[in-house]
């Protein structure tokens, strides 16, 4: 293990690249697409409430915890090509190299991703993608918030950077060999393992005074904790819109 960690430093130097973002705020305070948002939101949650809750909580009751442990694993492990390409590009080495052997690891001795043998090896998983790079070269530097139908949160960087990455994803044409339709499902699939992890939030959220307002702005502190590597500055209250 010490042989592997030297071996990350020496990557990570040799790949470092200066950090391009400018000092500025990372998401817009203001909410552009409030009135289309809010119009989403109420869909998503009706969704939620007719279908999506009742489904992921039989999945969540009736699947065996080693069966889901192992499909989370597996979509996770899909990812790690993504982050080791965005680590890179943002200069971050250590973290490119350390995705590249936790998606070699789990996939060749982890039965193709459903076992996670990286992480006991001290192989942090990162998550990575172009909507975070995009931030640290400058290229976009607020975004806003923007709900998608029946998917949920995003940021207008993050929505753009992730169909760019879908684009040069190596997983889906070179590892697993699927066309369109299958990473279609791939991409359903791992959406619905993402949304069972969250459900139980949802009553939660609904009992906010401005349940809207309290997900917009967890997600877009969420947003900032990766941009920042979870050492986001804490923001101001003026900095966000709670009207």
């Amino acid at each position: 293990m010490k042989f592997l960690q030297i071996n990350l430093m020496i990557f990570s130097s040799l790949v470092s690249l200066p950090n391009f973002a400018a000092e500025s705020k990372p998401m817009n305070s203001q909410d552009p697409f409030e009135s289309y948002n809010r119009t989403i939101y109420d869909f998503n949650v009706g969704f939620n409430d007719l279908i999506g809750e009742p489904v992921a909580k039989a999945y969540i009751n009736y699947v065996p915890d080693p069966a889901k442990t192992g499909l989370d694993n597996f979509f996770s492990n899909l990812k790690e090509p993504i982050n080791m390409l965005n680590s890179f590009l943002q200069g971050k080495g250590e973290a490119g190299f350390t995705s590249l052997m936790r998606f070699s690891i789990n996939t060749v001795f982890g039965l193709g991703g459903l076992l996670d043998i990286a992480t006991p090896a001290r192989l942090v998983h990162q998550k990575e993608d172009l909507g975070q790079t995009l931030y640290r070269w400058g290229v976009w530097n607020e975004a806003s918030f923007v709900m998608i139908p029946f998917i949920g949160p995003y940021t207008t960087r993050e929505l753009v950077g992730g169909l760019i990455d879908s684009g040069y994803d190596p997983t889906y044409p070179y590892v697993i060999k699927t066309d369109q339709t299958g990473r279609a499902a791939f991409f359903v699939g791992d959406k619905f393992i993402s949304y069972t992890k969250v459900v139980n939030l949802t009553a939660e959220m609904k009992q906010q005074p401005d349940p809207y307002i309290f997900m917009r702005e967890s997600y877009l502190q969420y947003r900032t904790n990766l941009i920042y590597d979870g050492k986001a500055p804490q923001p101001k209250l003026d900095d966000f819109n709670f009207e």
